[in-house]
């Protein structure tokens, strides 16, 4: 099980700058790793399909995101268009990330300019299609992308409904923290007046302020 398989990408401009470190090098495209393929994609899909989401490690917790994926399903209607601007480490991206629900089916869709990167389809009642593009790390779970998903859009108390007793969730309207029961930092999600927010993995490192253009 391979916790730091995540990231994600988008529609408009892309830009990164791979590190030279081999080590560091994996350990990104095991975080945020298909961030880094945005300029090099292209090619045939590969597809998995799952009847049930798969457990996810963060940090101390062990989550089972059945719960999670199907509240995200149900919650989100209508089309989001979500522009990214992140950094991890010395790596920086641009990006979109598309949404589309419709209480029944939720198509979540990363993009690079004129390509489709990742597409992640939720069908009721929580089974998962992904189909990614052939530089997109084989270690990609889209679990731990419809996850942080979920600590951005989710409402507070479907959120907590979700969870359960594995992590717990502080919110004051401003500012959005998750931790493990042991008090570990998970991540935290931070609104601005003007409708930004900034997210941050609290676990891997990695971090991007959100603004929904569209939808």
């Amino acid at each position: 099980e391979d916790p730091h398989a995540y990231a994600r990408a988008a529609r408009a401009s892309a830009t990164l700058r791979a590190h030279g470190n081999g080590e560091v090098r994996d350990v990104v495209m095991k975080c945020c790793g298909f961030l880094l393929s945005l300029a090099l994609c292209a090619g045939c899909t590969t597809t998995c399909v799952r009847e049930t989401p798969r457990a996810v490690r963060l940090g101390t917790a062990r989550v089972e995101t059945t719960a999670l994926v199907e509240a995200l399903r149900t919650q989100v209607k209508g089309t989001r268009i979500q522009a990214l601007n992140g950094a991890w480490r010395d790596q920086v991206f641009q990006a979109q990330c598309v949404l589309k629900g419709d209480g029944e089916t939720l198509t979540v869709v990363f993009l690079a300019p004129q390509m489709r990167l990742v597409t992640i389809a939720v069908t009721k009642p929580h089974a998962i299609r992904c189909e990614r593009a052939p530089r997109i790390p084989s270690a990609f779970e889209p679990e731990y992308a419809l996850v942080d998903l979920a600590f951005v859009n989710l409402e507070t108390a479907t959120l907590r409904r979700a969870v359960g007793t594995v992590l717990t969730i502080d919110d004051d309207g401003a500012a959005r923290r998750i931790f493990t029961p042991s008090g570990e930092p998970v991540a935290e999600v931070l609104r601005q007046p003007d409708g930004t927010i900034q997210f941050r993995n609290l676990l891997h490192g990695y971090s991007y302020t959100l603004k929904q253009v569209d939808g």
